[in-house]
């Protein structure tokens, strides 16, 4: 403990609402005496001088507030010792500086647990605020500021300059005094100041943080400057008081950052993957501060390097378990080497220590680089947005890569498409019309020649609809209740059924293309009629949102539900089970096929609005 604070100190409170009791504990530990009276009014009566320190509260939380400023004039009044504000809270600064201006020897905020901080300022307040002659406070401030501060007279020569000033120059502070930028630059720059520092002089108008350029040994730099005229006593100007910063090394990482940038326009352009290799190398070339760079692919069993048509670094060969390791975990690999020699895996805030960088790159490989020299975290960061944007353009590639592949083989399939409907066209409808034209010829209108007539009806109608699935690519149509019953009879007559019949039991009525749902009935009524020689009887009932269609005849009955089970029999015909499919898909409905015993078929097909 220093001598100051092995001084006994008497503090007295003048605080009767108690507002300043948990200054007593934390005080106490550090040497002051404590004596509460009730008001700063009754100083008028009470015996001051054993006391060094009268603490005044001020406390705008209750209701009524208590006026610490008013409480310090009082206070002042009756007491020749220093008067401390103390604030409970945070009233704001106002009230500090009212305090002071009322004399008050300090005005304190520091809360009861910073309890050394709290016993020095009521400490320095007993033993006085000393901050030190004006002259060694200016002394310091340009001795420790770091930034380039300095005073100039009206003839431009510096009377003070910080220490950081004199670093370009390897001049001493006192070296300096009496100089001007004549005698530390080239005239061409020297110039163009001084014809600055007129200007603010001249027109009083004050410079704030501009950004000059100047060339220095061949060198682009830029600094960021304030200066404002200063004045004598008069109001005369006299001179100029200025501060400038080294901003070179940011603005170089800006034009980088802005390189970047375009680059990566470039990388978003480019449409293939060796394309993107190679931009990406133009980018590291063109930005210069990045490492020895190199490129790796993977097509998900191997790593190799890109095939680009330059010299690359040999990063992958030195540290491939690293690359390996980078695509299987997704993560950045920063390697360094550790104490025993060996490499080890290393954060990227120890970046001096980084002797190689080993990005993923998604699903397409690895960017890696090896810096020459030490790395810091700027180039670190740098080379991660790099590698962000090789990834996002190799994705996109990728997609891309896909459509075109996707288009090629639309094309192909638009081709076989147009192919299909000439061949309905033509080979198709012409023997269906030489079909009707001798089926006219027939002199004998019999039973016979109306079930001709109706299916070559039918197969006109199924060339106008595969036509038009082929040309416009979809099926479906307006939809409209259907009486089940009179469609399946529609389509059973359509249907060679031979000695078969057809047995209806209460299909309901349902929501549906009609020509479409007729459609599927004749294909699935055409499957059902190939299963038996016999002469079976089909049935056509309802369930729960569809409709059934099942041969009965001999059909064992079961406790159990039938196992139902994909469109997988043989016994139509491919574009019958095509045609089934596709209607069902597009109306939303679901055919399924359960296996009653074994032997037997029971369709269903739901998704149908019931009635």
């Amino acid at each position: 403990m220093g001598q100051e604070e092995q001084q006994h100190i008497e503090a007295l409170f003048a605080d009767g609402g108690g507002r300043l009791g948990e200054l007593v504990a934390p005080l106490s530990d550090h040497g002051f005496e404590i004596t509460r009276i009730d008001d700063p009014a009754t100083l008028a009566t009470t015996a001051t001088d054993v006391y060094d320190l009268v603490v005044v509260p001020h406390d705008e939380t209750t209701d009524p507030p208590v006026d610490g400023v008013a409480g310090v004039e009082t206070a002042l009044d009756h007491v020749s010792v220093p008067v401390v504000l103390y604030a409970v809270g945070f009233p704001g600064a106002d009230v500090a500086v009212a305090a002071l201006d009322a004399g008050a020897a300090d005005a304190v905020y520091v809360p009861p647990e910073r309890e050394e901080l709290l016993a020095r300022r009521f400490r320095c307040a007993v033993l006085g605020n000393d901050f030190g002659p004006p002259e060694q406070l200016l002394e310091d401030f340009f001795a420790h500021y770091p930034a380039d501060a300095f005073v100039k007279d009206d003839l431009s020569r510096i009377a003070i300059g910080s220490q950081e000033t004199t670093r370009p120059q390897g001049y001493s502070r006192d070296q300096l005094v009496g100089l001007t930028d004549y005698e530390l630059f080239h005239p061409d720059l020297a110039d163009a100041l001084y014809e600055q520092e007129q200007r603010i002089r001249e027109a009083d108008d004050p410079q704030v943080n501009v950004v000059e350029h100047f060339i220095e040994d061949g060198e682009d730099r830029w600094v960021a400057s304030t200066k404002v005229p200063r004045y004598g006593e008069g109001g005369e100007v006299t001179g100029i008081v200025g501060e400038t910063r080294d901003v070179t090394r940011l603005r170089r990482r800006e034009q980088l950052v802005a390189a970047l940038n375009e680059g990566s326009r470039d990388l978003m352009r480019a449409e293939t993957t060796a394309d993107i290799c190679r931009v990406t190398l133009d980018i590291v070339e063109q930005i210069g501060i990045l490492p020895s760079v190199e490129l790796v692919l993977y097509d998900g069993t191997t790593l190799r390097p890109a095939d680009i048509s330059r010299e690359m670094p040999d990063v992958f060969e030195a540290y491939g378990n690293w690359f390996r390791r980078a695509v299987e975990t997704g993560d950045p690999q920063y390697v360094a080497t550790g104490p025993n020699g060996r490499r080890i895996r290393t954060e990227a805030g120890d970046a001096d220590d980084i002797e190689a960088v080993v990005l993923p790159l998604g699903d397409h490989g690895v960017l890696g680089m090896r810096p020459a020299d030490t790395l810091d975290e700027f180039t670190l960061d740098l080379a991660n947005v790099l590698a962000a944007t090789v990834e996002a353009s190799l994705d996109r590639a990728e997609r891309e890569r896909q459509l075109r592949e996707r288009e090629r083989e639309l094309e192909t399939q638009n081709q076989r498409l147009e192919a299909f409907t000439t061949m309905v066209s033509h080979d198709l409808r012409n023997p269906l019309q030489v079909a009707v034209g001798a089926t006219d010829m027939l002199e004998e209108h019999s039973e016979h020649v109306e079930r001709i007539y109706t299916s070559l009806g039918q197969m006109d109608r199924l060339v106008d609809e595969l036509l038009t699935l082929a040309r416009q690519g979809e099926i479906t149509g307006d939809r409209v209740a259907v009486d089940v019953a009179a469609l399946a009879g529609a389509a059973w007559g359509a249907v060679d059924t031979g000695e078969a019949t057809l047995e209806l039991d209460d299909p309901r009525t349902v929501v549906a293309d009609e020509d479409r749902l007729r459609e599927l009935l004749e294909n699935l009524f055409s499957v059902l009629l190939k299963q038996t020689a016999d002469a079976p009887t089909i049935r056509v009932g309802h369930i729960d949102a569809g409709i059934t269609i099942e041969q009965v005849n001999g059909v064992a009955t079961v406790d159990e539900a039938p196992v139902t089970r994909p469109l997988d029999t043989a016994d139509w015909t491919h574009y019958g089970q095509y045609i089934v499919s596709t209607i069902a898909e597009a109306y939303g409905w679901e055919v399924s096929t359960a296996d009653e015993d074994g032997e037997h078929i029971r369709f269903e097909i739901t998704g149908l609005e019931v009635r």
